[in-house]
């Protein structure tokens, strides 16, 4: 029998890869060396630097930032993480006293203050990017005012509405996922910084400072916590695959909407494949990706709440495990934003087969509304309705076939029920309807809130 020799498989370089967490958290080098670089400067203030050193050493650090970002560092696996990498090429450039920069500082309570910092310059980018679909949003909702079609429920066609109303309805989500954004920037905006290990600092670091030179609003006030919490990256995760969820939504829409069957727009060639068999086919594939990408979003959320769900209090390795779920999220939602701003920006929407698709009995609601305005009780006016449009199915008719005469005759009635697409539309007229009037001032308001 061949001997199996485990020792060679398990390798001290298999032991390295699979402790290490270098190939996630070197992303956060920026505000891993932000904040090395503000804490020398505390250390000076508690005469564990000097300030030759401190200059020295941040000369040292903003070297090692250009070596990363011109990706001309030299990584090491076997260190483990971004933070002893870069204090070991600190030592590289400075000599012994780099070993001062570590003093009261652990890397617990380092790496939870570095993931705020991402989660909340991360934000900021969201925000901007969500607003920059928004705009997009806005732009197509303004230019097509008098473009009209059917609302659905149940993806049954329902009740007319402009095409704008039905646009401003995305930029109504978007304002809520920015809400949310903002409520996770607060929550993420505590220095962690000064809890060392989970007891807290022996020295007596400027807190207070250090959160100032960092931009964060708060300190926190459990050491404990602040080490071994996540739930703000938690809640982050949640918002965003909350978001992510209501681009889903909209590329499901408009992947229905660009179909032959529909054909109320059409997409650019820029976010559209053919078939690898089928010449003819224009295949919406930009938009099928954002739709699949919430999977694993989601994925990415379930994912980091299962790790915390059941770890005893303070720090534990599994916690190394939230890099890769955040990371990515930021990555696809990002990306999601941008091409579902471009796929906005140029499409078309065709007008005729918008209007056109509002023939039938999609002013059903407006002719009992009619009837309950005559004196009907609207219940029995509902009654009349859908008897008449039950009469007419089983003929091959709607009600669009039909003449404000020949509704009067049908439904029994005197009065006239004269009505049309443009005549329902904006009799819609309170707040948050569909009523062109009101429409352009939620269109006004979107301007003047993105400063358009």
């Amino acid at each position: 029998m061949k001997k199996n020799n485990t020792d060679k498989v398990f390798s001290k370089k298999l032991i390295s890869n699979f402790s290490s967490s270098l190939n996630q958290d070197k992303r956060l080098y920026e505000e891993d060396i932000e904040l090395s670089i503000a804490y020398s400067k505390a250390l000076v203030k508690i005469d564990i630097l000097t300030s030759k050193e401190q200059r020295s050493i941040e000369r040292a650090l903003k070297s090692i930032s250009n070596e990363i970002k011109n990706k001309k560092f030299n990584w090491k696996p076997e260190l483990e993480d971004i933070h002893m990498n870069i204090e070991s090429r600190l030592h590289d450039l400075v000599g012994s006293f780099a070993g001062k920069i570590h003093t009261g500082k652990s890397r617990n309570d380092q790496i939870a203050t570095i993931e705020r910092m991402y989660v909340k310059n991360s934000i900021h980018d969201l925000i901007n990017k969500i607003e920059i679909l928004q705009k997009e949003i806005v732009l197509k909702a303004d230019n097509h005012l008098d473009y009209v079609m059917p609302s659905y429920t149940h993806l049954q066609r329902a009740q007319p509405i402009l095409l704008s109303h039905q646009l401003m309805a995305y930029y109504e989500m978007l304002q809520r996922d920015k809400l949310r954004l903002i409520n996770c920037y607060e929550i993420a905006d505590e220095l962690i910084l000064g809890s060392g290990a989970v007891a807290g600092s022996f020295y007596k670091l400027d807190r207070n400072f250090l959160a100032k030179e960092l931009g964060f609003k708060k300190i926190n006030s459990n050491s404990i916590d602040g080490v071994s919490d996540r739930d703000f990256i938690i809640e982050f995760l949640s918002s965003i695959s909350i978001s992510m969820m209501h681009l889903s939504r909209i590329s499901e829409e408009l992947i229905i909407w660009c179909s032959e069957e529909f054909g109320f727009i059409k997409l650019s060639n820029d976010v559209v494949t053919t078939s690898s068999m089928m010449p003819q086919k224009r295949n919406p594939d930009f938009l099928e990706l954002i739709r699949g990408k919430f999977g694993g979003i989601l994925g990415n959320f379930i994912s980091l709440l299962v790790t915390m769900k059941s770890l005893p209090f303070s720090y534990n390795r599994d916690m190394q495990e939230d890099k890769k779920p955040l990371l990515n999220s930021v990555d696809e939602f990002s990306n999601s934003l941008t091409n579902m701003t471009q796929i906005i920006k140029k499409s078309k929407f065709i007008k005729n087969k918008l209007e056109n698709a509002t023939n039938g009995n999609i002013l059903a609601t407006d002719i009992a509304d009619l009837l309950t305005l005559n004196g009907v009780p609207f219940r029995e006016a509902h009654i009349k309705v859908s008897d008449l449009t039950n009469k007419l199915n089983k003929k091959d008719k709607v009600l669009s076939d039909l003449s404000p005469t020949d509704l009067k005759e049908m439904l029994e009635v005197d009065f006239n029920l004269k009505i049309d697409l443009f005549k329902s539309i904006n009799s819609r007229k309170l707040k948050g309807g569909t009523a062109t009037a009101q429409v352009r001032k939620e269109i006004i308001a979107a301007k003047k809130s993105l400063k358009l």
